[in-house]
């Protein structure tokens, strides 16, 4: 073999270098992403952390248990919104998303004030402090869905500065209205939930005109949903199994073990809400990313959500299991009275999250291969055996019993996800190849 002249060594150590500097300002593009999706992630349960804590410490147990029924309807529309609206602008490509901000937050204005008139309208059927809260609710939920697809635009347009202002204001009003209204007293429901709904409509209001405009809105509205019809649908149906799974068990617990039982799982999600918002902001920022891998390097995308599935879910696993053994000082500051409910129950909370991110690493694979409708066969699959089980567990055993359920089924349910993601990789690499094919001859 000729041995190279100085010349060519050193253009082949400069081609090296030059490839390494290419790779270095990619990952330090990836952790800046990860990171400030992250830290907003972090501003946007923040000041729903804040509601929660100054609920557990200034209602009672019973009212903080309606406190719960209450964040769980608002989660359960607020991902439903969010399925039509940002995450279908997560898989449109940035220049997209950029293009359709001003679209979908009509799409998410309107569709908040619908579900807001249902919840509003169930608010006469109940008594008590949960008609009040519902009331609430049902007054201010347009907004608050407004509010969360400022962020995604944010996500998906990479114009994380949207993001961060709204979720910022929304910390920033919190705790100013917190403290304009605390009295020292035990607080009622209807306080603390409007402190905490009416802020954040507030701080939707106030990020709107940072929101650009592209060319006139409803002319391309009707393009927009007719374009991605198929997908929002999807994308839907799948964030409502999941969040109807999710918050079900809210209900779940109230109606077979009771209102402080809500109050015991509630506290948990609070101790655990830090360690789940970082999980959360690591998936979120990953989809684009296995898009990309996808459209590059196409064989490597499963090997790809492997790495990143085992990785991130020891990682949020050693955190998580340390967190369950923190100090009763901080437990008790964190959730006051609920504390002592919510201590035996924090281990088994602290395995979900780290299952969740193997599960959320399958269905990022699957649908940035487009296979949107195979992660929603997934999907009813697992949820309604998984509600059944935690079903069972509240009825012949207590809310220690729902939790290890939970962690179970979802442990279980990992094995399926990537199942079908294996298959469904598979399927997709032999279409990429007979695609390539067709063009080939096409071309000839």
């Amino acid at each position: 073999m000729p041995r190279k002249s100085y010349l060519e060594l050193v253009n082949d150590s400069t081609g090296f270098y030059f490839t390494l500097r290419k790779l270095f300002a990619l990952c330090m593009r990836s952790v800046k992403s990860v990171g400030l999706i992250s830290v907003d992630q972090a501003l946007s349960s923040l000041s729903n952390l804040v509601a929660s804590i100054i609920a557990a410490h200034a209602l009672e147990p019973a009212d903080f248990g309606v406190f719960g029924i209450i964040f769980a309807i608002y989660l359960l529309a607020i991902d439903s919104v969010r399925a039509i609206t940002g995450e279908t602008l997560l898989l449109a490509g940035a220049q997209r998303a950029k293009e359709a901000a001003a679209i979908n937050l009509v799409v998410s204005a309107a569709f908040g004030l619908l579900i807001g008139m249902v919840v509003l309208a169930g608010s006469y059927f109940v008594d008590g402090a949960l008609a009040t809260g519902l009331a609430i609710l049902g007054f201010g939920l347009a907004g608050l869905t407004v509010q969360d697809t400022i962020r995604y635009i944010g996500f998906a347009a990479k114009q994380i500065h949207l993001s961060l202002i709204a979720d910022s204001l929304w910390l920033a009003f919190m705790a100013v209205a917190s403290l304009l209204t605390a009295t020292g007293e035990t607080a009622s429901l209807a306080r603390v939930a409007g402190t905490w709904i009416f802020t954040g409509c507030a701080a939707a209001l106030c990020t709107l005109p940072f929101v650009r405009v592209h060319g006139p809105i409803f002319t391309r509205l009707t393009l927009w949903l007719r374009e991605k019809r198929v997908m929002m649908a999807s994308l839907l149906i799948d964030r409502g199994i999941v969040s109807a799974t999710q918050q079900s068990v809210i209900f779940i617990i109230a109606i077979l073990i009771g209102l402080e039982g809500n109050a015991a799982y509630r506290g948990a999600q609070i101790v655990m809400g830090p360690i789940n918002v970082f999980a959360m902001g690591i998936s979120t920022a990953m989809i684009p990313h296995f898009v990309g891998i996808w459209q590059e390097r196409p064989e490597a995308l499963h090997r790809e959500a492997i790495k990143f599935s085992v990785l991130g879910g020891f990682s949020i696993l050693a955190i998580s299991q340390a967190a369950a053994w923190m100090p009763d000082q901080i437990g008790r500051a964190l959730v006051g009275q609920s504390w002592q409910l919510s201590q035996p129950i924090l281990h088994a909370m602290a395995l979900i999250i780290p299952l969740q991110i193997s599960n959320f690493a399958a269905l990022g694979a699957l649908r940035a291969m487009g296979r949107v409708r195979g992660a929603l066969v997934v999907r009813v699959i697992v949820a309604p055996s998984t509600v059944l089980a935690i079903a069972v567990a509240a009825y012949f055993g207590s809310i220690s019993a729902v939790v290890w359920t939970q962690a179970v089924c979802t442990a279980l349910a990992a094995v399926v996800w990537w199942s079908v993601t294996k298959k469904n990789h598979q399927l997709g690499l032999k279409e990429l190849i007979v695609s390539k094919s067709a063009s080939v001859d096409s071309g000839k």
